[in-house]
C-alpha cells in the first residue's frame, strides 16, 4: 500500500543521519499531503458536517494558540520547526491535524462500539492514546516539547475534554459513509511513532 512505502521510507530518513534534517524539515508538507488525501475519500460532504469540520480546525488552533501563549491549557510547551511555519509560535497546520485525528478516530469507533455514549467515548480514548505515544517522539521530530520533559497530567485531561465535544458534534452530524484510508492511517502513524521512539531512545540518547 502507498500508505505503508510512504511511512516506511519517513522512517528511513529519520533513521539516517544524513537526511534528518530533510526529514523535519518536510515533516509539516508530509502531514498536510496525508490529511488532504483522507479527506479526498470522504464521500459524504454534507454542509452540517463541513461546518463542523471548520469549527473543530479553527477552536482547536485557537486552544493551541492560548496554550502555547499561557501555559495554561496543556503545560508549557513549545513547537518546534517540525510543524513549521508557526503563528506566534503555533502551527498554521495544527487545527487540520486536530479534525484529522478526530475524524479517523471516530471512523475507527464507530467499527468497534455500537451506541453513540459508546463511540464518544470510545473515540475520545482513542485520541489519547495517540497523545500518550506521539508525546513520547515529538521531541526528537522537533514538532515539539515542554519544559518540564513529558506533559502534565492536564494535556491528557485537556486532550480527553475537547475530544468528547468534537465527538460530540460528529454525532449530531453524523458521517455516514466509510473512509477506510482513515483508519488505516491512524494505526500506520501510530507505528510509525513508536518505531521512530524505538530507534531515538535506542540511539539518540
Amino acid at each position: 500500500m502507498v500508505y505503508v512505502r510512504f511511512y516506511a521510507v519517513g522512517a528511513l530518513l529519520f533513521m539516517i543521519p544524513f537526511t534528518r534534517n530533510l526529514f523535519i524539515s518536510i515533516t509539516a508538507l508530509s502531514l498536510l499531503l496525508v490529511i488532504f488525501s483522507v479527506f479526498y475519500f470522504n464521500r459524504d460532504r454534507k454542509p452540517a458536517q463541513i461546518a463542523w469540520g471548520v469549527f473543530i480546525v479553527i477552536s482547536s488552533f485557537l486552544l493551541e494558540y492560548y496554550g502555547v501563549a499561557t501555559g495554561s491549557v496543556f503545560g508549557d510547551y513549545s513547537y518546534g520547526r517540525g510543524l513549521a511555519p508557526l503563528v506566534e509560535g503555533t502551527p498554521l497546520i495544527i487545527g487540520l491535524n486536530w479534525l484529522f485525528l478526530v475524524y479517523s478516530t471516530h471512523l475507527l469507533a464507530d467499527k468497534i462500539c455500537g451506541t453513540a455514549p459508546g463511540r464518544v467515548l470510545c473515540a475520545s480514548l482513542l485520541m489519547v492514546l495517540y497523545d500518550l505515544v506521539v508525546e513520547w517522539v515529538a521531541p526528537y521530530m522537533e514538532m515539539w516539547s515542554f519544559g518540564s520533559g513529558y506533559p502534565p497530567p492536564r494535556n491528557f485531561v485537556v486532550w480527553f475534554a475537547a475530544s468528547l465535544v468534537y465527538h460530540t458534534g460528529y454525532e449530531l452530524f453524523p458521517l455516514r459513509h466509510d473512509n477506510p484510508s482513515a483508519r488505516f492511517l491512524y494505526a500506520a502513524q501510530i507505528v510509525f511513532f513508536i518505531v521512530i521512539g524505538t530507534f531515538s531512545q535506542l540511539f539518540l540518547k
